[in-house]
């Protein structure tokens, strides 16, 4: 499916390597978020909490080219839950317009509102290389015990979902099956089976980091 505008057509000829365009598409189906600004820039933000400082400074040392500092920030909360500190890491890119095709990509204005929703992109099946694949299991994916992948699109609609499904089965040849975590809220979650990870493995373990292995099997 075409992306409307042909903002695909865009990020494909856009002046960044092949791997920022990956970790971008693979992080905004993740945990990336997105700001855009009426000027035609956009920005994009990278946390992930304290186990996974290690694969957030694998992030930073691919973009920090085009970040807004020549480190990682960090962030500390305290859960009154738990009586505790939680520490998170994060940084952000400048805002350029060089991000604004990808934040088009990624955001839909909401109706009778001046808010974005994050969406994934109609014309994801193109844009979804083993790299940006690799980037996208190491934010959202989740090891399971008995064999095989989740991947946590919690916050997608379940069509958002459906479309993610397709492709990972029509394009990798994956076996799939949606899930719903919570069927009171409907969190919606894909379930790439063991039985695909011959398949999966050898097609991003060279972009993996080696804290996020273990997420495929390694």
């Amino acid at each position: 499916m075409n992306c409307h505008n042909n903002w695909s057509h865009l990020v494909k000829t856009l002046a960044l390597s092949q791997l920022h365009k990956d970790l971008i598409i693979g992080c905004g189906l993740g945990d990336a978020t997105f700001n855009m600004n009426p000027n035609g820039n956009a920005s994009i933000g990278f946390d992930q909490g304290l186990p996974n400082k290690e694969y957030l400074l694998y992030l930073f040392n691919i973009m920090k080219e085009y970040a807004t500092q020549p480190q990682i920030g960090e962030r500390i909360s305290f859960d009154k839950r738990y009586d505790k500190k939680n520490f998170s890491y994060n940084f952000r890119t400048k805002a350029s317009t060089t991000f604004f095709p990808f934040a088009n990509l990624f955001l839909k204005k909401q109706k009778d509102s001046t808010k974005y929703v994050k969406i994934v992109p109609p014309c994801i099946e193109e844009l979804l290389t083993p790299g940006a694949l690799a980037f996208w299991l190491q934010d959202d994916g989740q090891h399971v015990k008995n064999g095989g992948v989740t991947l946590c699109t919690d916050n997608y609609t379940y069509d958002d979902v459906q479309l993610l499904k397709s492709v990972l089965e029509n394009k990798y040849k994956f076996k799939c099956t949606i899930h719903n975590k919570n069927p009171n809220k409907g969190y919606f979650r894909i379930y790439i089976s063991g039985k695909s990870l011959h398949i999966l493995q050898p097609l991003v373990v060279d972009y993996f980091h080696q804290s996020m292995l273990y997420k495929i099997h390694l």
